[in-house]
């Protein structure tokens, strides 16, 4: 009998199959399954491995994966991913390139990634027809529309977004915006891209845009802000996705599309994800096994499953299934960028880099005045002396 323990950063992320059809598959792998919150997996691995009881696989952030890996609690699983893709070619391929780069470190893979969450541009389809506007292309154009939406009142803003307290928005607009990272994944915030990014949540702030209250607003101020008919734009997550449907109907009321580029000439372009890859521990003494679990949990139906009540997945057949486009109407909308999703970067000193963002962006919106070039300027050089 061969045990393998599996962690998941989520009760959420656990398959509604609940691995019954594995554990008649393989009746000689006995499993245990266990939650262990994803801001904990860290500390929790290393205490458990280094007491020899670690997990086999465990689940993590793609932006912590390097943290793991340099404190060898992971097993590079090219070998296996390798014999994966021999024995079960169908499963290997539908999942998209972004399912095994957040997974990915310095060049070799420790896992898979089957659920990846990015933040889409959200807007108020009726509003844009009341009032003769066209779907923004830009976000120059986001800008213009949220001018128009807006009535000066908390009632209607024509944008909405979280205050200085969160960088994974921030990043989103950053690499939409044709934002870039240096050979150590440093964000390069005194470029244009940079800059612009900046000076667009100073924008908003100054014009009253938002909400007055934006300061100290967290990710459900911004987004009740739009499901509650009080602000016209913003991006929000997919997996809040179906709480603004319960209020407004897509494709009528709303609509969703990927973070707009800045310009069409602009360098390069990020579609932006998070990634919360499953990964195998360097102490599993069981790689091949370990990695049956993942191809299970790559099923068209339990990716499937997970995906119509909580996070996207990187299995691309299921966004043509049709139960999922049922459950999901903005589907198909969304299905061929999300093939080409990319990862906010990963590093190590990534508390330290977010803290510097945060005050960048902190010092724009709390002071309309401010020079967005020389406040980037500024903090680019604390960000480049972290290497």
């Amino acid at each position: 009998m061969v045990e393998i323990t599996v962690w998941f950063g989520r009760q959420d992320f656990i398959p509604d199959d609940n691995f019954k059809s594995f554990r008649e598959q393989y009746p000689h792998i006995r499993l245990n399954v266990d939650v262990v919150p994803l801001e904990q997996v860290l500390t929790e691995a290393s205490m458990a491995i280094q007491a020899g009881q670690g997990p086999d696989i465990l689940q993590t952030d793609s932006r912590r994966l390097p943290s793991l890996v340099v404190s060898n609690y992971l097993r590079p699983m090219d070998d296996m991913i390798q014999r994966w893709k021999a024995e079960d070619p169908v499963n290997y391929e539908a999942i998209s390139s972004s399912g095994w780069d957040h997974a990915m470190h310095g060049g070799k893979l420790y896992g898979v990634t089957l659920s990846a969450g990015p933040f889409n541009h959200v807007y108020r389809k009726d509003w844009l027809s009341e009032a003769g506007l066209s779907v923004p292309e830009t976000w120059d154009d986001v800008l213009d529309v949220a001018r128009a939406m807006s009535d000066g009142t908390e009632s209607r803003r024509g944008y909405t977004v979280r205050g200085p307290n969160s960088t994974v928005w921030f990043m989103s607009h950053f690499q939409a915006m044709g934002g870039e990272f240096d050979e150590n994944n440093v964000m390069i915030l005194d470029s244009e891209a940079g800059i612009y990014a900046l000076t667009f949540y100073q924008t908003l702030v100054k014009e009253g845009l938002v909400s007055n209250d934006v300061l100290g607003w967290g990710s459900g101020d911004m987004r009740a802000a739009f499901i509650t008919g009080r602000a016209g734009q913003g991006l929000i997550g997919n997996n809040i996705f179906p709480t603004i449907q319960e209020e407004l109907e897509y494709g009528k009321e709303w609509a969703a599309l990927p973070p707009l580029p800045r310009s069409d000439s602009q360098r390069s372009y990020g579609y932006s994800s998070l990634g919360w890859p499953h990964v195998v521990a360097s102490s599993t003494k069981h790689p091949y096994e370990a990695s049956l679990v993942l191809r299970y949990l790559a099923e068209h139906e339990n990716a499937k499953s997970v995906a119509i009540r909580y996070q996207p997945t990187t299995v691309m057949s299921v966004y043509t299934d049709p139960e999922y486009v049922r459950a999901n109407p903005w589907a198909t909308d969304l299905m061929g960028p999300m093939q080409n999703m990319v990862r906010v970067p990963a590093h190590v000193k990534l508390d330290e880099m977010g803290n510097i963002l945060l005050d960048a962006l902190g010092e724009v919106m709390s002071n309309v005045d401010a020079d967005p070039s020389e406040v980037a300027a500024r903090y680019q050089r604390q960000l480049n002396a972290l290497y």
